[in-house]
């Protein structure tokens, strides 16, 4: 019995752990962001059509980096038919080396910058990487953490959502 009960809390604990929920919570409104050219966008325009994969994810993050790198390396998947947004939580002062890493590593998906965190704060995330997918202004289903290997669940995810006359 006490085997049992460790079991099973275990099994709770590795699913709060990789925490994937599907729910539809709106896009917050009027919410600017920055582009990598220092212009504004708010965020809610940005991801007005969809489906979009918003991925939240920081320069001093390796498996942050590691899941753009496998989305970049299936970009054959999702191109044409699924836009990626990668939004970095970096404070103001790291831009620079946002900048510098985008282009070395030639991702291929729009980035964008929430320096003071308030997109991340608005949708309640605790630790990246995260990612959402955002379908018709609303978040439809999401992910915390990253193995390998999620890279092609959140696509095909996405997918689900992408209009049959595209």
């Amino acid at each position: 019995m006490m085997n049992n009960m460790k079991t099973g809390i275990l099994i709770l604990l590795l699913s709060l752990f990789c925490f994937k929920q599907t729910y539809s919570q709106s896009v917050p409104e009027n919410l600017a962001l920055k582009k990598l050219d220092g212009k504004e966008v708010f965020f809610n325009d940005v991801v007005k059509e969809g489906p979009v994969i918003v991925s939240f994810w920081a320069t001093w993050c390796k498996p942050c980096q590691s899941e753009l790198e496998a989305l970049k390396d299936i970009e054959d998947m999702w191109k044409d038919k699924v836009r990626i947004i990668a939004v970095s939580i970096d404070d103001a002062r790291a831009t620079a080396k946002v900048k510098s890493l985008v282009k070395g590593k030639k991702w291929p998906f729009e980035v964008l910058l929430d320096a003071n965190k308030e997109l991340y704060k608005a949708f309640n995330i605790s630790a990246v990487p995260y990612v959402v997918i955002i379908n018709e202004g609303k978040v439809v289903w999401s992910h915390s953490g990253y193995m390998p290997g999620n890279e092609v669940e959140v696509v095909e995810k996405a997918l689900e959502y992408v209009k049959k006359d595209k």
